[in-house]
């Protein structure tokens, strides 16, 4: 959802950390306003970790102090997973020195500790380069392949949606979708960017079957299509001899943040974006 849509309520919700007038079942565990109160739980009482929008570490700790804390907070046993070398900065660097993508590494890397049954994740990807990115994803998966359910809140989740099971999307605090990702990706608005070549124009890429517009901004053509189309679209591209370094995929509201465009681009062609577009609920789900 977009934002102001609900989703960090939401997440807050279920983490137990925000006021609501409803409850929350966790495996049995039921929690109701005021935070705190809990109802009668049978079994084990599941783990939760939870990534807030807005982390605020104390900037004097170093981030082996806050390693140290959040791993005694995950418990005992081993983790299920580690993030990958140089991904957090050294262990004696204080919080406050950091960047702001730096911050949300060591942010993300304490709250994936442990093993966890409900990770809940508020725009995990903000601030962070591809490569980080891509190391979140790999540690999220492994916390997923191991049985752990997954929550993420995001205003532009495309780059997350290729590993969603469900897809719920909230518009002013009400659930305008809820279903199988597949099928919330068939209809999604989509932009296929491709690298200009000296010889290329954006009317070469608009003959490429299911584009239903191309244009050229700066060293780019954008193609417009539903996500269903795709996979069709790079097959097209690639039997065009265009090379798979030269693609970018984003989705909906993407523009300035997935897009590759470069501020100056970005900023020519923000007002002619594809709008996000409300997808109603499919009948049965045709994406798989």
């Amino acid at each position: 959802g977009g934002n102001g849509a609900g989703k960090s309520t939401f997440l807050g919700c279920v983490a137990g950390v925000l006021r609501h007038g409803g409850s929350v079942d966790l495996g049995g565990l039921v929690r109701t306003a005021p935070v705190g109160s809990r109802g009668s739980s049978e079994g084990r009482v599941p783990s939760v970790a939870y990534l807030p929008q807005r982390v605020r570490l104390p900037g004097s700790a170093t981030i082996d102090e806050v390693m140290t804390l959040f791993r005694a907070l995950a418990g005992s046993g081993e983790d299920r997973t580690t993030p990958p070398e140089h991904f957090v900065p050294p262990g004696d660097r204080r919080i406050g020195e950091l960047s702001g993508g730096q911050a949300q590494r060591v942010a993300l890397a304490a709250t994936l500790l442990g093993t966890p049954d409900l990770l809940l994740l508020d725009e995990p990807n903000a601030n962070l380069d591809d490569g980080a990115k891509e190391a979140v994803r790999e540690m999220i998966l492994a916390h997923r392949d191991a049985g752990a359910t997954i929550l993420i809140a995001s205003p532009a989740a495309f780059d997350l949606l290729a590993d969603a099971d469900h897809v719920v999307r909230i518009e002013s605090g009400r659930v305008a979708f809820h279903g199988p990702a597949p099928s919330y990706l068939a209809d999604l608005r989509t932009v296929v960017w491709v690298a200009v070549d000296a010889d290329d124009g954006a009317s070469a890429f608009a003959e490429v079957p299911l584009v239903e517009r191309a244009r050229l901004i700066g060293r780019w053509v954008a193609l417009d299509c539903k996500g269903r189309d795709v996979t069709a679209i790079v097959r097209g591209l690639a039997e065009r001899g265009v090379a798979s370094e030269r693609i970018r995929i984003a989705g909906p509201g993407e523009t300035t943040t997935a897009s590759p465009l470069s501020d100056a681009e970005a900023a020519t062609v923000t007002e002619a974006a594809p709008p996000a577009e409300s997808i109603a609920a499919p009948a049965e789900d045709a994406g798989r």
